[in-house]
């Protein structure tokens, strides 16, 4: 699979180039964005991704739009089928687990790049904050729906957040069912409870 004298503009090329740097960048952070790193994880020639990314920064920015599309198709699927606006809330955080369950996880890749290069490269503090903002939207109209107030939608996005540090930190899944069960009680005081099947 690839090698030299590929095409970077080649979709299928660019996708396979995309998700080894996203690789990279879990394990090395964007210091460890490196042409000849990206290469060899994409089974590629260092030429093809200097083509893809003249500069360190288009690396971090297309794995940070890749994260943020994987997040938002994550959230959905976790979604699907499920018509309780308490419900769906507790989905995003059956979501959380099962991000966090994934043995490539390695924390939020936006709070990771923020703490990286978020006070010196504007655009990836735009992106985490375009991902912080894309959340909350969604969080606020699940609220909406579920007759909870708005400071508890703003409580569910600390949460979320809250929940990826420390599973970053301590390497466990067990900050989502915190969170979730945090949820369930903060819904609780405000009218009928939601179901359990995601607790």
């Amino acid at each position: 699979m690839g090698g030299a004298g590929e095409r970077a503009d080649d979709p299928w090329v660019r996708a396979r180039i995309v998700e080894a740097a996203d690789r990279v960048f879990s394990t090395s952070g964007a210091a460890g964005l490196t042409a000849g790193r990206v290469a060899g994880a994409a089974l590629t020639d260092a030429e093809t991704v200097r083509a893809l990314f003249p500069e360190r920064i288009d690396a971090v920015v297309a794995v940070l739009r890749f994260r943020q599309e994987r997040w938002t198709l994550g959230l959905a699927a976790a979604a699907n089928g499920v018509e309780d606006a308490r419900d769906e809330i507790l989905t995003v955080f059956a979501h959380l687990e099962a991000s966090f369950d994934d043995d490539a996880w390695t924390g939020c890749a936006f709070i990771n790049g923020y703490g990286e290069l978020g006070h010196s490269e504007p655009l990836v503090a735009a992106l985490a904050e375009e991902h912080l903002t894309i959340l909350e939207v969604h969080l606020h109209a699940l609220a909406a729906r579920a007759g909870l107030p708005v400071h508890v939608a703003d409580a569910l996005s600390l949460l979320v957040h809250g929940a990826k540090v420390e599973a970053a930190i301590h390497g466990t899944t067990r900050p989502a069912r915190s969170a979730r069960l945090a949820v369930v009680t903060l819904m609780g005081a405000y009218g009928p409870t939601a179901a359990s099947a995601f607790i």
